[in-house]
């Protein structure tokens, strides 16, 4: 269906609450890229799903022509340093998603990240990746603390409800969270907006 509506790839995360083993993970994926001539990223988010990918997992998806990546959002910068260290970089690509450690993975090899900050503030993590390919470490750290300030600023509400809490304090109109979310108190969104200010994204 993605692909007869002219996607461009499709990023699937990982089945829930069914705990698959390692061989039916690499089954469902084998499955889902033998479907499609589409570019496959494979999304690892356990925390959400409560399964992760084990290196040896990724190793093998990465020998699939159109699996072309993962995005880990483990936050085990170990488990995605062995995804980089155990496919071939020319052709399968790790991206970071979590947001706190995209320059740390950069490090490691990474390709990118997928960031859910880059909703609110893309030019910050734009400018990690840019700063860090330039050499310039000194501004690609200043840039991730700056990020990594307003990541902890979306513990003050549910996830995705606080992006859009901090879209609309900028001025960008994106609605409500659908229910069952709320919106932040009054309070919290005053902390979120001096978040906000402190990282240069409101005056």
């Amino acid at each position: 269906m993605a692909e007869s509506m002219g996607a461009d790839a499709v990023t699937v995360l990982t089945p829930m609450f069914v705990g698959p083993s390692q061989d039916e993970l690499y089954l469902h994926y084998k499955e889902i890229a033998e479907s499609t001539t589409l570019p496959v990223l494979a999304y690892n988010n356990p925390a959400k799903t409560a399964v992760s990918f084990t290196p040896d997992t990724v190793s093998r998806l990465s020998s699939i022509d159109n699996v072309i990546g993962v995005k880990d959002s483990s936050g085990d910068l170990n488990l995605a340093g062995e995804f980089i260290r155990r496919t071939p970089r020319d052709t399968f690509k790790v991206f970071m998603g979590r947001d706190n450690l995209i320059l740390a993975a950069l490090t490691y090899g990474a390709a990118g990240a997928v960031a859910a900050t880059a909703n609110v503030a893309p030019a910050i993590v734009a400018e990690i990746c840019e700063a860090f390919e330039a050499g310039d470490m000194k501004r690609a750290l200043d840039a991730q603390n700056r990020l990594t300030q307003l990541r902890s600023g979306f513990a003050l509400g549910t996830f995705p409800g606080v992006v859009k809490e901090a879209l609309n304090l900028m001025g960008i109109d994106a609605g409500p969270s659908a229910r069952p979310l709320r919106g932040l108190s009054e309070e919290k969104r005053d902390q979120l907006r001096k978040t906000l200010v402190s990282i240069g994204l409101m005056k």
